[in-house]
C-alpha cells in the first residue's frame, strides 16, 4: 500500500466521521439551548468543522497528486522506506520526556483549575509550557501569559457567554 492511498483511506475516514458528527451525534448528545450565550453545541461544531475541512483540503490534494500520476515530495515523507534521501529521521522515534513536558502540565491544569480558578491555572500553565519549550526570558513570559489569559477570559466569558471553570474573579 502506498502512502498517497493510506492517506486517502485515512483522511476520507475523518471526513466520514465528522460528517456522522455533524449531521447525528453533536445534535443527539447536546443539551437544549438555555436561550441565552452561546448554544452548548457551538465548539463543537467549530471543532468538527475545522477538523473536517483540514481533512477535505489534505484530500484533495492526494486526489489530485493520484490522478496526476505524482508522487509526494520526500520532504514531506514519514515513511522511511518511501523516502528518496538517506538523511536522519525521527519517525519512530517517541521521546517520552519531551512529550511528558507536555502532558503532565495539561493533565494538572484540568485538575488545578478546579481549585484555583482559570485565571490563576492557566497562567501557571502558560509560564511552565513556555519554560520547558526553552524561553527564559521571564518579563517577556509573563506578558504573553497575561495577555493570553485576558484575551481568552474576555472571550470566553463575555463573548460567548460562557462561564470559565473555578471562581469567577470579575462580575
Amino acid at each position: 500500500m502506498t502512502r498517497i492511498l493510506r492517506e486517502t483511506i485515512a483522511n476520507l475516514l475523518i471526513v466520514g466521521f465528522c460528517f456522522v458528527m455533524l449531521i447525528w451525534a453533536i445534535p443527539t448528545y447536546t443539551p437544549p439551548h438555555p436561550g441565552y450565550g452561546a448554544s452548548p453545541a457551538l465548539v463543537a461544531n467549530v471543532a468538527v468543522g475545522i477538523m473536517m475541512v483540514m481533512a477535505g483540503l489534505s484530500l484533495v490534494r492526494l486526489l489530485l497528486a493520484r490522478f496526476a500520476g505524482k508522487t509526494l515530495p520526500p520532504a514531506e515523507g514519514q515513511f522511511p522506506e518511501e523516502a528518496q534521501s538517506t538523511g536522519f529521521t525521527q519517525v519512530g522515534r517517541v521521546n517520552l520526556p519531551h512529550l511528558g513536558r507536555f502532558i503532565i502540565p495539561s493533565v494538572l491544569l484540568v485538575v488545578v483549575i478546579e481549585y484555583l480558578g482559570y485565571v490563576p491555572a492557566a497562567f501557571a500553565f502558560l509560564m511552565v509550557i513556555q519554560y520547558f519549550i526553552g524561553s527564559r526570558k521571564w518579563l517577556q513570559m509573563t506578558v504573553l501569559s497575561i495577555i493570553l489569559v485576558a484575551v481568552m477570559y474576555v472571550i470566553m466569558r463575555y463573548g460567548f457567554g460562557v462561564p470559565v471553570p473555578g471562581p469567577e474573579l470579575f462580575e
